[in-house]
């Protein structure tokens, strides 16, 4: 059974808020665990900086140490693996709730622009056929209620708890499976004139 989905409290909001934290953090979910000095080569910062930024996440329990691999100098991370949430109505309301769940939604934007970008521009031909006819980049423009956009989210998220758990995520004893990347985007779309209440 899978976990419920985290919602943030305000300063776990602020933690990861943050711009290198959030880098940090999506490229644990990404690419899965990984050293300080590894990370400060991929998101271009220096290993104390990443360091400090890794020991705030798991301060806040966004990410844990990765028991018996590394040893005293050499510490391996990864995502704590349990899906966060910052709106919603169980989120923060004050207004500097509001602004760190926006630069969340901003930091999340950009990690799921890099990675539809990253695919675009991977060579086809090199992909696997099945890989390359399971993936799909669509968009889908509804007309729906609140109460049936909420019903749709959470039977698209039921739907991806079933599959997260049919496989461990830094399991790599298949070769059949690979990390997948999948992005839920559901807002309403407000005319010029229509009130957004």
């Amino acid at each position: 059974m899978a976990s419920e989905a985290r919602v943030l409290d305000l300063p776990s909001m602020k933690a990861l808020s943050h711009p290198l934290r959030s880098h940090l953090f999506n490229e644990l979910a990404a690419h899965g665990p990984a050293t300080a000095t590894t990370l400060a080569d991929r998101v271009g910062e220096s290993t104390g900086s990443t360091s400090y930024h890794l020991r705030q996440l798991e301060k806040h329990g966004f990410i844990e140490e990765v028991e018996g691999r590394g040893n005293g100098r050499e510490r391996w991370w990864r995502r704590v693996p349990v899906a966060v949430q910052s709106g919603g109505t169980d989120g923060p309301q004050s207004p500097a709730g509001i602004a760190a769940a926006r630069l969340l939604a901003s930091g999340s934007n950009e990690f799921s622009e890099q990675m539809i970008r990253e695919f675009i521009a991977r060579d086809q031909e090199t992909m696997s056929a099945g890989w390359r006819e399971a993936a799909d980049l669509s968009v889908a423009i509804l007309r729906l209620a609140p109460s049936e956009l909420r019903e749709l989210m959470d039977a698209i998220h039921g739907m991806i708890d079933t599959f997260r758990d049919r496989h461990v995520l830094d399991d790599t004893s298949d070769p059949e499976t690979s990390r997948v990347f999948v992005r839920l985007a559901a807002v309403p779309i407000f005319d010029d004139e229509q009130e957004e209440s």
